[in-house]
């Protein structure tokens, strides 16, 4: 049995996502293969996103800005590579992987510093994770074996940037397989039993929310306003492990608060539209089940690309007030043929990433030994 070895950060959900949608895509396609996530990183930097992210984003925007050049990229390298140095020789050398992989910017140069000091012939291919604008730490370091690029824009910047053309490959952005797999539930019978189940009317429309974080008093009359200016409107509310949130809609009508789950999927594929913060992850996932997407907030900088990127493919619409949002969900479920025709961009979009990410298995073994 081979061992593939996926590096990953935990600062967000969506580099961890990205390692699983790798992961579960390899174990598909070969039974002999053991898949081993890990992030290397110090407890520190973990704790220092959730503490940032949390409580001062203008602070995380303002450190994402100031390392988006190639001198500062490289001396951000240079710097953070003796920090995860020592785990990352550990890892390979216990494990003796077969193929490393990563969806961090910052396990990129690391890892071919690292691989280099221990003379290990490891193949090493980086998967992008920024669908329009990539931060320039993606694009100090251009030895990789393989570099996977999972949107049309991200491949063309890779190409300006000086990427070798033999090694760069336009693929789709991989989601997670019960994704896919609740793909072709997402409408009829099985979108109207699990609605039921939740206590929810088939018949209304139907907004999936991400409300999992942090503020849920301003969060929590938000969704009261949207639900004052629409009686058939009815939400499947994450609230994730935010406890405060759940116990307030508990019994509200038209609110089904969701804790957490592994199986999301499920939840999102039962609804007419998916809405909230412009992550990548959550926007390709939404597009994997033919969902349009509404984009309520982003991270500033890291994410502000993303809101274009929804708006040139037409995947779904940018409501960044509640004004705008209360208007928006009126009007669609009002007005069925708006949302129809968003759907059949949707889908276009679905079809054309789903071709793209079947190529992704294919390119690593070939990258394999």
């Amino acid at each position: 049995m081979r061992t593939i070895l996926i590096l990953t950060s935990k600062t967000g959900g969506g580099h961890v996502s990205l390692a699983e949608s790798l992961r579960d895509q390899l174990q598909a396609s070969e039974e002999n293969v053991q898949i081993e996530i890990l992030d290397p990183q110090s407890s520190f930097i973990n704790w220092h996103y959730r503490l940032v992210s949390r409580y001062a984003l203008w602070l995380w925007s303002a450190e994402f800005r100031l390392m988006d050049t190639p001198w500062r990229a490289h001396v951000a390298h240079s710097l953070f590579t003796p920090m995860v140095a020592r785990a990352l020789r550990a890892a390979i050398q216990r494990l003796q992987p077969s193929l490393i992989i990563t969806t961090y910017p910052f396990l990129t140069q690391e890892v071919v510093q690292v691989l280099k000091s221990l003379k290990a012939p490891i193949p090493f291919v980086m998967l992008f994770t920024d669908p329009k604008a990539l931060h320039a730490s993606w694009l100090t370091e251009k030895r990789a074996s393989a570099v996977l690029a999972p949107t049309q824009e991200t491949y063309q910047r890779a190409l300006e940037a000086g990427f070798a053309p033999d090694r760069l490959h336009q693929v789709g952005w991989p989601v997670r397989a019960q994704f896919s797999q609740q793909a072709a539930q997402a409408t009829g019978e099985g979108r109207a039993r699990v609605l039921q189940q939740l206590g929810l009317n088939p018949t209304h429309f139907t907004v999936f929310l991400q409300g999992g974080g942090e503020g849920a008093a301003r969060f929590g009359q938000a969704i009261e306003q949207l639900l004052d200016t629409n009686e058939k409107l009815q939400i499947i509310l994450a609230t994730g492990t935010n406890q405060a949130l759940r116990t307030r809609f508990q019994q509200v009508k038209n609110v089904y608060p969701l804790p957490f789950t592994k199986d999301i999927a499920t939840y999102m594929a039962a609804a007419d539209v998916i809405m909230g913060k412009a992550g990548p992850n959550m926007l390709f996932e939404s597009v994997t089940l033919g969902k349009p997407f509404i984009a309520t907030t982003y991270i500033p900088g890291q994410e502000e690309a993303n809101l274009e990127f929804i708006q040139q493919h037409q995947l779904g619409w940018v409501a960044l007030t509640l004004e705008e949002q209360c208007t928006l969900l009126k009007k669609l479920s009002e007005q069925r043929d708006i949302l129809q025709k968003m759907e059949q961009t949707v889908a276009a979009y679905q079809q054309w990433n789903n071709d793209r990410m079947a190529q992704i298995v294919p390119l690593l073994h070939q990258t394999l030994p």
